[in-house]
C-alpha cells in the first residue's frame, strides 16, 4: 500500500471543496431577523364604539359650521348668504356674527376683479374686531 502525503495547500483546497456555501443561508437568516424585528413591536389598538340601539338615536342635529364665509364681490358683500351693499352693513353683520358665536373662523372669498383696497379694508376691520383666524379662499387657474 502506497500513501501519498498531501501538502498543506492540497488539504486546504480539499476542505474548501467539501464545505457547503453558507451565503444563501445567511441571506435568509437576515431576512427572517428583519421580519421578526418589525412584526414583534406591533401594538394593536382598538376603539370602543357604542352603536345606537334604534334609528331615533342616530338622528341628531348637525353642529354649527366652524367657519363663516365672507364674499367680497364687485358691488356688494355677502356674509353667510346675506347680501349687503355697504361696508357699514358688513360691519354690523360681522359684529352680530361674532357676538352670536365667538371664535368662529372667517373664510374670505373674493372675486378676482375686486380692488385690493376693498380686501385690505375688510381684513383691517376683522383684525380690529379681534378676529385673527381669517383664511383667504383662492381658486387655482387652469390655463
Amino acid at each position: 500500500m502506497i500513501t501519498v502525503a498531501a501538502t498543506p495547500s492540497d488539504q486546504l483546497s480539499l476542505l474548501h471543496e467539501l464545505a457547503p456555501d453558507l451565503t444563501p443561508l445567511l441571506d435568509i437568516v437576515f431576512i427572517l431577523l428583519v421580519f421578526f424585528m418589525l412584526s414583534a413591536g406591533v401594538a394593536l389598538q382598538s376603539l370602543d364604539i357604542q352603536l345606537p340601539s334604534s334609528v331615533v338615536q342616530t338622528q341628531s342635529p348637525l353642529p354649527p359650521s366652524p367657519h363663516v364665509v365672507l364674499e367680497i364681490q364687485r358691488h356688494h358683500y355677502v356674509l353667510g348668504g346675506r347680501k349687503m351693499s355697504t361696508f357699514n352693513e358688513l360691519k354690523e353683520a360681522v359684529s352680530t356674527a361674532v357676538a352670536v358665536q365667538p371664535g368662529r373662523e372667517f373664510v374670505i372669498a373674493g372675486d378676482r376683479e375686486i380692488a385690493i383696497g376693498r380686501l385690505l379694508k375688510v381684513l383691517t376691520y376683522l383684525q380690529s374686531q379681534g378676529i385673527v383666524s381669517a383664511n383667504i379662499l383662492m381658486q387655482e387657474e387652469h390655463n
